[in-house]
């Protein structure tokens, strides 16, 4: 028999190796280890599955859900109106609109603090948002509604009111000429014998309503401003 050298007995060594699957080598992998491979291996194909799923839900959910439209919008300039009260009377009007909530909203934006300092900026969004037909009335003490009303920012009452509001308010109207018109129109309403502005003030200057030419939700802006003085005695 001829003598085994010490080159075959290491012969195995130079065998190719058969590769091992995933599966068995997480086999022959202690728990612990198991746990860790796993996490180093499969981690960033996760996050990446779970972004794409999370992005795929995200649009879903877009498309699904409808966008909220506003059907009535009210820019209300250095509100001194509680803003929880503010809310509620959204709500409330919402709710006297009949609006679905999912759908459609009342907006009493009171974010337009106007001031010197501010005047140019606030200004301009105010400005941008009258252009582009999103609002259909704006509510500012009687100073800051004066330089309004005399650079036509406002339509005349007479042209947008029904007879029966026109008459009711006679009391309450803001007159005032333009700078293109001296001929004196009602331009706004005073909101002081309001629920919702009785007893505001600001800088002891009560509010005025004014509607804008081209105000968007007619029908509504004239039920908001009946629901603001549904409680006067008639």
């Amino acid at each position: 028999m001829p003598k085994q050298t010490k080159l075959d007995e290491q012969a195995a060594i130079y065998q190719p190796r058969k590769k091992q699957t995933e599966k068995e080598k997480l086999k022959d992998m202690p728990f612990k280890d198991k746990l860790t491979y796993l996490y180093e291996y499969y981690r960033i194909h996760a996050i990446v599955a779970i972004a794409v799923i999370a992005l795929i839900l995200y649009f879903i959910h877009q498309i699904r859900t409808p966008d909220i439209k506003p059907s009535f919008y009210a820019a209300i300039v250095n509100s001194a109106v509680d803003q929880t009260k503010l809310q509620n009377y959204a709500t409330e009007f919402s709710d006297y609109l009949q609006l679905d909530p999912k759908r459609n909203s009342v907006e009493l934006n009171d974010t337009f603090y106007i001031t010197n300092d501010s005047m140019s900026s606030m200004q301009q969004v105010l400005t941008t948002y009258m252009a582009a037909a999103e609002v259909d009335v704006i509510i500012a003490p009687e100073s800051t509604f004066k330089e309004y009303a005399y650079y036509s920012y406002f339509a005349k009452l007479s042209d947008e009111l029904p007879t029966d509001v026109y008459s009711e308010l006679t009391n309450y109207f803001y007159i005032s000429g333009t700078e293109e018109d001296s001929q004196k129109n009602a331009y706004g309403i005073y909101l002081a014998d309001t629920d919702l502005f009785n007893g505001v003030t600001y800088n002891s200057e009560p509010y005025v309503l004014g509607i804008i030419p081209n105000y968007p939700h007619q029908d509504n802006t004239i039920d908001f401003i009946r629901y603001l003085f549904k409680n006067l005695e008639k």
